[in-house]
């Protein structure tokens, strides 16, 4: 696996594990835009909400059950080639500290 391979699924993996333990929910457009189609799957059928800003929100259970279903479970629901992941936005998102 190229170097800028392994850091793109380093950074994944880090960014779906902080999801497991992530206890606040999220707004959708705060997830990597690379893996916001994958989510979509996901998500179809389930609750989410808005904001008071307007902003479409994910609930942290569904977040955690869907990083759960990818890192354990049946992998991401469309393939996402790791050329297509930033690393810089998913190291970026990781760090982030909670505003929610």
């Amino acid at each position: 696996m190229p170097f800028e391979h392994s850091a793109a699924y380093l950074a994944l993996r880090t960014y779906l594990d902080s999801l497991l333990t992530a206890a606040t929910d999220q707004a959708f457009s705060d997830i990597p835009a690379a893996l916001r189609p994958n989510l979509a799957v996901f998500l179809e059928g389930k609750t989410v909400y808005q904001n008071s800003a307007g902003q479409q929100m994910v609930y942290a259970a569904d977040l955690a059950a869907w990083a759960n279903e990818v890192v354990h479970g049946a992998g991401l629901a469309i393939a996402l080639p790791l050329a297509s992941l930033s690393v810089a936005e998913l190291q970026a998102v990781t760090s982030r500290p909670s505003e929610r």
